[in-house]
């Protein structure tokens, strides 16, 4: 879950947390917002009591709180990929706080990262309407995050 200290260890080790932005992080964020045709895409990294943008495209801020974590899911189910096309038809999302209000969250997409077997962030994508993205898409969602790992993996030496 986000408080093992195993997974927290993982996490300060890749010395990310409040890092600069870098560009290698950016291009694959972007090209995760062009290739799902989406608004919204961020690498981001679930600390404690937050969850930290390293990447985002269409959102100003750098963090959200533990409560309005999409990416929270993760830490519930084995699937290293998350899908759902119509956020108020799930029931795991529809009372969301960024589904029930702003940003009207309809769509999310989104990746584990994982770092020794532990969920250290995710690579994901939102849009304010419902949607189906193709396997091709998906298989690009899929091929960024191996690439955002092996941007982990050079911080890790």
């Amino acid at each position: 879950m986000r408080n093992n200290p195993t997974r927290l260890a993982e996490l300060q080790r890749l010395l990310v947390l409040d890092s600069s932005p870098e560009k290698a992080f950016d291009d694959l964020t972007g090209l995760l917002a062009s290739g799902l045709e989406v608004p919204m895409a961020m690498v981001n990294f679930l600390d404690v009591d937050r969850d930290w943008f390293k990447s985002c495209v269409g959102l100003a801020q750098r963090q959200g709180p533990v409560d309005t974590s999409f990416c929270e899911q993760f830490f519930h189910t084995t699937d290293d990929l998350v899908v759902v096309a119509d956020t108020l038809r799930s029931p795991r999302f529809a009372h969301h706080p960024l589904v029930a209000g702003p940003p009207h969250i309809r769509f999310y997409a989104g990746a584990r990262l994982a770092i020794g077997g532990q969920t250290v962030g995710t690579l994901c994508a939102y849009d304010t309407r419902p949607r189906s993205i193709s396997p091709e898409q998906i298989e690009q969602l899929r091929t960024l995050a191996r690439a955002v790992l092996e941007l982990l993996a050079h911080r890790l030496g």
